[in-house]
């Protein structure tokens, strides 16, 4: 991270949206989920202060972008032309590149106890990616469900992809390694090294069946996934949000809802604290760009780009 931006982390400004049941904080730096309070419980893994953000290497509640997860080799082509990219994950390109949409500090459009509305522009060329692109991210709390809504527009064909890296752990401290995990897709990418092979496999008599609710522990334990999970599922292709994954610890249970073609959940193996979250990243395939039978990330003047994602506790 560059002076610059260390400097705007440590000038972080905090947010505060709350309801009856649930207290939300959001920072401006990364448009980011700082904490999620339900019950007297933050159920975030994450940084709390300007100063632990600026020890932050998980992109712990950020918006990534311009394009999350991987990019293998730091390269795509888009309309005949290749483009390089930031490389900052081995050989590849991970969430927006060495200064991603999660370190910036975002600008404040309007604030209220319900709904904040955070803009940032990316500038033509920023971290190799073409276009300007013009992005908005609005947080909504009503009742116990927080809602993020991203939107973006670009001035020339670009790649984006973007999502929220929400850490979650409902016991509130500790691991979440007794959590059942419910994720409702039929089929997943396969991974080599991070990168998808291409093929799209059911997930049916493998271990990354989380059809029904699984528990997180006894599926990272040794002899089962190796290193835990940082796996893509395929979400039914239905219009409009539906409920992609259920997480539960016994006393509460949280609801994910998208529009997003594909769900990378990853179990927080690397964290400093080893499996002290799961991440449930709505968004589109990883390694899109190498991919053509993927959903595109494709972006063009005049396209409007949405997201949206939705977390329910109960």
């Amino acid at each position: 991270m560059n002076t610059e931006m260390m400097n705007q982390v440590k000038n972080a400004e905090f947010f505060t949206l709350s309801s009856d049941d649930v207290k939300v904080c959001i920072s401006d730096v990364g448009a980011r989920l700082i904490s999620f309070e339900y019950k007297g419980v933050n159920l975030l893994y994450g940084p709390q202060t300007a100063e632990e953000l600026a020890q932050d290497t998980c992109y712990c509640g950020a918006v990534c972008g311009r394009v999350a997860n991987r990019i293998a080799g730091g390269h795509f082509i888009l309309d005949g032309k290749e483009y390089s990219l930031a490389v900052n994950n081995g050989p590849n390109h991970l969430h927006g590149g060495i200064v991603s949409f999660a370190d910036r500090a975002w600008s404040v459009v309007a604030a209220t106890d319900k709904r904040l509305e955070l803009s940032l522009l990316s500038p033509d060329g920023e971290e190799g990616y073409p276009g300007a692109v013009q992005v908005r991210a609005i947080y909504t709390l009503e009742g116990r469900q927080l809602t993020l809504e991203l939107s973006a527009t670009t001035d020339a064909p670009t790649l984006l992809n973007l999502t929220n890296h929400a850490y979650w752990n409902l016991n509130g401290c500790g691991t979440m390694d007794d959590h059942l995990l419910q994720v409702k897709a039929s089929a997943y990418t396969p991974m080599i090294a991070n990168i998808p092979t291409g093929a799209v496999l059911p997930v049916s008599g493998t271990l990354y069946d989380l059809t029904a609710p699984a528990c997180l522990g006894e599926r990272n334990a040794p002899g089962a996934i190796e290193g835990g999970y940082d796996d893509n599922y395929v979400l039914p292709t239905v219009p409009g949000v539906k409920e992609a994954a259920v997480l539960t610890n016994g006393k509460m249970t949280l609801h994910l809802l998208t529009d997003a073609p594909g769900l990378q959940v990853y179990t927080g193996d690397y964290l400093p604290l080893k499996r002290g979250g799961v991440a449930l990243e709505a968004q589109n395939f990883p390694d899109s760009p190498h991919q053509p039978h993927f959903p595109t990330i494709e972006l063009r003047p005049g396209e409007p780009y949405c997201r949206t994602i939705a977390w329910l506790i109960e």
